[in-house]
This record gives structure tokens, sequence and C-alpha cells, in this order.
């Protein structure tokens, strides 16, 4: 399957275009009698000109879904078509010209048509799964959709859009679980990288219950239940849970990256670097994965692995950067990766945008600060870094055991920022 083309002229609709391909292949997935692959294998050919031979030779794959979405106000135009590879003969096509409220029914109607047209017969419980919706209201389906698009950036104000996306989701529909677990990520991850107030971490366990309640069973809800344990700092807790929800469903949004933060922040650094592989892969464009992956390798001292994962991950955050440019997360951890690989120019350059777009966010100055001392500029890491403490960032342990800061170690401005504490943590890097 590939990434429907968007038609409809406005790239704010990418985030529809991308949630709508998403569902489908989810749907798709819950049929026992059809061999599909991963959201991740599927989005390294989103918007490229390949041919169904191509992928069909690329992926092994027999069929290819493919298709256009146009939006026009309140109604929604999809061309599917399933494409024989092997003969670029299509075996089945449609057009659906519904009312947008109608989504789900057309994502439930396309999985069915191609049961069908491969002549694979469907259980009465594929059946009864391919017609459960994420929810009732369409409203809060989107967003929902504008909501996880937000917070994978994870700055302070994208958080905080997200979150208002995801809450009133759930205000639309109380009985909308993704939308709540989602809500408990990102206060979770709210406490962790801006806020040391209590109070997110009361709100991640609340919204996480409520998705509990409501579906139990689902991947997301069970990464949802580790945030909560992670920002509660039972890591080891953490790794449990998410790894259930991998088990359950491989490309789990955003669950390899909780995963080896979890692990990392547990000081298992080994069994990072032992996942890191299947986590780039089913992880797709989410690049966070890249960051405790790249501690880990600092923390066992692999040099050169670690500079070989950094050429990876500047690959990724261009290509990301190429769709998204507008995203300061990106572009600062493109500085820090530049920065250690001794491009100074491109790091400065990097840096400039990131802090441009987003003037006093704490985790962007705080990662310009790791990649000034990279950069060996003492004056300029000690300014990011007292701009981030006075931004939100008072994680004296962590910025403690940062080796991307020892440069600062003993500089009586770093010592008052972040005085020593008995309390130990493990060795850490970007954050």
């Amino acid at each position: 399957m590939l990434y429907f083309e968007n038609q409809s002229g406005s790239k704010e609709d990418e985030y529809l275009r991308d949630g709508i391909t998403e569902d489908i292949l989810t749907e798709l997935s819950k049929i026992r009698g059809l061999n599909t692959f991963s959201r991740p294998t599927v989005l390294a050919f989103r918007d490229k000109p390949v041919t169904p031979a191509q992928i069909g030779q690329q992926l092994g794959a027999a069929y290819l879904l493919t298709g256009t979405l146009r939006r026009a106000g309140a109604r929604l135009r999809i061309n599917a078509q399933l494409v024989d590879t092997r003969t670029d003969f299509p075996v089945w096509s449609e057009r659906f010209d519904r009312e947008m409220k109608d989504v789900f029914e057309v994502q439930d109607e396309i999985a069915r048509k191609i049961a069908e047209a491969l002549r694979v017969t469907l259980s009465p419980q594929e059946l009864e799964a391919l017609a459960v919706k994420p929810t009732e209201n369409l409203q809060a389906y989107d967003l929902y959709l504008r909501g996880k698009r937000y917070a994978r950036r994870q700055t302070r104000q994208d958080l905080e859009f997200a979150l208002q996306m995801f809450e009133n989701a759930v205000a639309m529909d109380p009985s909308f679980a993704l939308a709540y677990a989602a809500c408990a990520n990102a206060c979770a991850m709210f406490y962790c990288n801006f806020s040391r107030d209590l109070v997110w971490v009361e709100r991640a366990r609340e919204a996480s219950g409520k998705a509990v309640a409501l579906r139990w069973d689902l991947p997301e809800v069970q990464v949802s239940q580790a945030w909560v344990l992670y920002a509660a700092d039972l890591h080891d807790e953490a790794v449990r849970m998410v790894k259930k929800a991998i088990e359950r469903k491989r490309d789990c949004e955003g669950a390899y990256y909780l995963l080896c933060r979890s692990l990392f922040a547990s000081g298992r650094h080994q069994e990072v670097l032992d996942v890191a592989e299947a986590a780039i892969e089913a992880s797709g464009e989410d690049y966070n994965v890249y960051v405790p992956i790249l501690n880990s390798t600092g923390a066992v001292h692999k040099e050169e692995a670690r500079l070989n994962m950094s050429r990876r991950f500047i690959a990724a955050l261009e290509n990301h950067l190429k769709q998204v440019p507008e995203d300061p997360r990106a572009r600062v951890l493109l500085g820090v990766n530049y920065a250690r690989m001794g491009r100074e120019d491109d790091a400065l350059r990097e840096l400039n945008l990131a802090t441009t777009l987003r003037a006093n966010e704490a985790s962007i100055l705080y990662n310009a600060a790791c990649a000034y001392c990279d950069m060996k500029r003492k004056p300029e890491a000690l300014d990011a870094l007292r701009k981030a403490w006075e931004a939100g960032f008072h994680d004296a342990v962590w910025a403690r055991r940062d080796p991307a800061l020892l440069l600062l170690h003993g500089e009586p401005e770093f010592e008052r920022l972040y005085p020593e504490r008995p309390a130990a943590s493990p060795a850490s890097g970007s954050h």
C-alpha cells in the first residue's frame, strides 16, 4: 500500500491524508488472510514516483493499493485501486464520493472490498473488528490527527497545542480512548521536559486511566500507561509495559522511542543498542527515537558507532526537514549532530534557525548548549544553558550527567544553575 496522494491542493490536509492512509493500513492488518507491510515500510515511499512493478520488486509485494484523496468542505473524494504488481493490471478500483462524516465507513469498505477482490473470506470476528471505529465524532478524529502531528515535535509550544487538540477531542467524544491516551503522553512528556510540577503526572495518570477504562486492549493505551510510569521514575516498569504494546503492534507510534528512553534511564544501555535497528525501522519518520540510541552509544563509549549513528540521524533529520522545515526540534537536533561531526558552519546555521523559530524554548536552548560544547564554544554554551534554566529547564541531575556538557563542569555559572545533588542518574546526551 502507498500513501494516498493529497489532491486537495492544501499542505494543511497532509495530516488528514496520512491519518486516513494509516487507518486503512490498520484495517487491512486486521485481516489474517492478508500479509501487509508495516507503516514505516510504506512511509519510505510516500510522495515518491514509484511504479507498482518497482514496489513489487523491492518489497516482494504481490499487490499494491494506491489512491488519491481530495477534501472539499464537508465532502471527501477517495479514488482507490488495487494493482497486481506483476502485470500492472488493476484487480479492483472504486471511487468514493461521500460526506466527511462517512470516512470510517469508507475505510471499512475499502478493507472489505480488497479482501473480496483477493478472495479472502472474512471471519465474523474480523468483520466485527473492521466495524469498530476509533470515534463516532469526525471533528474529534480530525483534532486527534492534528494533535499527533504536533506532539512529535516535543517543544513546549507544540506540546501545548497538541494537548489542546487532544483535550478538545475528548470533550467532543468522552469515549475516544486514543485521544485520552494521547493526552496522557503529552502531559507526561511536558512533566519530563518543561515542568517538574507533579500536577502534570496526575493529569497524565487520570487521562491514561480513562483510556484504560474505555479500551484497555489498545497498544496505544498501553504506551500511555508506560509514559505515566516513566514520568514517575518507574523506568523498569515502563519498559515492561511498553514491551507489551510492541508485542501487540510492532510499529505502534512512539512505543520504541519510549522503550529506548526508559531502558536508557534505567542504565540498560546495551539493551538499547540491541533493539536499535528494530526501533529505527519501526519508528518511521519519528526521528526522536535516535536520541536515546545515540545517548546509549555515548554511554558505552562506542565512539565510531556513535559517529555512524549521528550520520544516520543527520540523514533522517534532513529528509524530515524537507517535508516540515518549520520544525524547531528537528533543526536544533540537526545542529547538535552537525557539531558532533565537526560541521561548525552548518551547526551554527541550524541553531540560529531553531532559536529564531522558538526564541525562549527550554529544550531548544538546552540542546543548543550541547552543540556549543561540541564546538568548544564555552561562553555561548553557558549563555544558552542559563537561558534554558530561565525558560524552565531545572533538571540538575540530567544536566550534570549529560556527557555533552562536560566542558562546563567546574564553571561557577554551571555549578550555580545545576548544583551537585545526592541523587544518582544515568548518563545522558541530547534531551
